[in-house]
């Protein structure tokens, strides 16, 4: 079967799934996307590799030729994330997602990944914190008030749900608990910590919950992660030092 991954790296999902690759050690073959040039919507993507016009997507073939092994398209993420977990001949693909193997705990991660949508990927910030970047300094200041607070207000409860899940462990200084099992990070570790990586890229710490933030550094730390994320660690790093004032990292969540 061979794997290819048409994605971009300063996309949460994209890096989740390369991430999930990796340390399953899948072979795949990387196709770069400029989503935000509006490459998705061209006709070369639109129609033949996700109608969703999205990113990631995986297409999957037997071998070279499309014409006599038809290919699998998936979209989303998390679908992505599944389909690896349960094809892949890896022994640490049950640790990340069982499935049938083990339903109970298969349901426990299928709940926090559907959790991940409406609570965490709902508020956000990069693309405005791009924005803001980018724009000129006299709307910055407006962009930071109008757009960025209510994502940082929005986001502090699901933080709050996420600090009591983490810190259920007696020794909660012991980093090594994950959303659903105190040993291994399944694949709505994956989903979730790449959402918060991407402002952690750009200063922000999550002080006021210790348990995250530990979950974060912890994860942050395993090769792969921290390789896929590079991209978005540079993009960081350029934003800190260009930035000003601006952004509300001192208060948000410290």
């Amino acid at each position: 079967m061979r794997l290819h991954l048409y994605g971009h790296r300063l996309s949460q999902p994209c890096r989740a799934v390369e991430t999930l690759l990796r340390e399953l050690g899948a072979p795949y073959q990387w196709q770069e996307v400029d989503f935000a040039n509006g490459a998705t919507h061209e006709p070369w993507y639109a129609e033949r590799v996700n109608a969703f016009q999205t990113v990631p997507t995986l297409i999957a073939t037997h071998d070279d030729s499309e014409r006599t092994h038809p290919a699998l398209h998936i979209g989303e993420s998390h679908a992505i994330m599944r389909y690896l977990c349960r094809t892949t001949a890896s022994p640490a693909a049950a640790d990340w997602y069982p499935g049938d193997r083990d339903p109970a705990r298969a349901a426990d991660i299928d709940q926090w990944l559907d959790w991940h949508h409406a609570n965490i990927r709902r508020y956000d910030m990069f693309h405005h914190i791009m924005n803001l970047h980018l724009t000129l300094p006299m709307l910055k200041r407006e962009i930071q008030t109008t757009l960025l607070k209510p994502l940082q207000d929005g986001l502090r409860p699901a933080l709050a749900q996420l600090e009591s899940r983490l810190a259920r462990r007696t020794d909660t200084n012991d980093p090594s608990a994950y959303l659903c099992d105190d040993d291994a990070p399944s694949i709505a570790d994956l989903a979730i910590a790449c959402e918060l990586y991407q402002i952690v890229a750009v200063g922000y710490r999550f002080d006021r919950f210790p348990a995250v933030q530990r979950w974060l550094d912890t994860l942050g730390e395993r090769r792969h992660f921290r390789d896929v994320a590079e991209a978005v660690m540079a993009q960081g790093r350029t934003i800190q030092a260009e930035d000003g004032d601006y952004l509300d990292r001192a208060t948000a969540f410290a």
